[in-house]
């Protein structure tokens, strides 16, 4: 068994087929079906089962096909290490923000990227802050800007800064309206428009309500931030945001927002990595820019 052998299983099991996978990997076809032959023989059972939709790996093969991604990963970081010191950094990095971090980071990371080292293949991807965690520790993402959770295990993580959440209603609404903050125990009992589990925000509410011994009155479900916006906007109900997401957006001229209060509900901002994966050439000069900006948000006071 060596690298190539898995890398073309893995193509095999990528394309579903060998002979799709061995016009893609550029290898003959019976070459590649004796190398996958051989793998067999050498873990002594059957890796993929061919099928009338094609080829499909065993639960064997679907455990060898996760190891293999993380060896291969490893080597080729290994490879990058040792010709980092003469190489100017390029490949791909891909780099998960959360949508409420977006409108302050995403155009800034790529233009500081590509002004900085244009070989690079940046990637960022955009979604709610409770996928950057699978993400991350899954492969799919070289870095991210996650939200504070209980259980870091298998990430290494650096902390960014700290923001106090704000409950955010319509801006003509009387309720908000002459008051410096709102207690929690009121803001529970609210009809709120959060975002489904897993999700940052929606965490840290429930989280202080289990404190709290109350229950959080979810109105409504939407995985979309700036439609939750929106609909508070429209007066369908209210929702809890920080401050700095709150005043961006189509609808932030039309919402109001008050600090909560009796308990003060903050969250954590924090860029991760996972742990047991080194992060490529590419991935870790996108890190040092990453970081840098958000030095530059925390000097600037768009966090605390």
């Amino acid at each position: 068994m060596d690298l190539r052998q898995l890398r073309y299983f893995l193509g095999i099991v990528e394309h579903g087929s060998i002979s799709r996978a061995a016009e893609a990997l550029r290898v003959a076809q019976p070459a590649l079906s004796l190398h996958l032959k051989r793998l067999e023989e050498d873990f002594g059972c059957q890796l993929v089962l061919r099928t009338a939709r094609g080829v499909v790996p065993t639960e064997s093969g679907r455990r060898l096909a996760q190891r293999a991604i993380g060896l291969i990963e490893s080597m080729d970081s290994l490879r990058d290490d040792v010709r980092a010191v003469e190489s100017v950094p390029s490949g791909p990095a891909t780099v998960g923000i959360p949508t409420s971090l977006g409108p302050v980071l995403t155009v800034p990371l790529a233009l500081a990227v590509r002004r900085a080292h244009p070989l690079i293949r940046l990637r960022v991807v955009e979604g709610l802050s409770g996928h950057m965690l699978e993400w991350v520790l899954s492969g799919q993402l070289d870095l991210a800007l996650i939200f504070g959770a209980k259980d870091m295990g298998g990430l290494n993580t650096e902390f960014v800064a700290r923001e106090q959440l704000h409950l955010v209603g319509p801006a003509d609404d009387p309720l908000l309206r002459g008051r410096a903050a709102i207690p929690f125990a009121e803001a529970l009992a609210l009809p709120l428009i959060l975002p489904g589990r897993p999700h940052g925000v929606r965490e840290e509410v429930e989280h202080a309500a289990l404190l709290a011994r109350g229950s959080v009155n979810v109105a409504m479900e939407i995985d979309a931030l700036e439609q939750i916006k929106a609909l508070v906007a429209e007066g369908c109900g209210y929702t809890v945001l920080s401050e700095r997401v709150a005043r961006y957006g189509a609808a932030a001229e039309r919402l109001t927002g008050l600090p909560i209060a009796d308990p003060q509900i903050d969250r954590t901002i924090l860029l991760a990595h996972a742990a047991g994966r080194p992060m490529p050439v590419a991935a870790r000069a996108a890190h040092a820019i990453l970081r840098g900006l958000l030095a530059d948000l925390t000097r600037d006071g768009a966090w605390k």
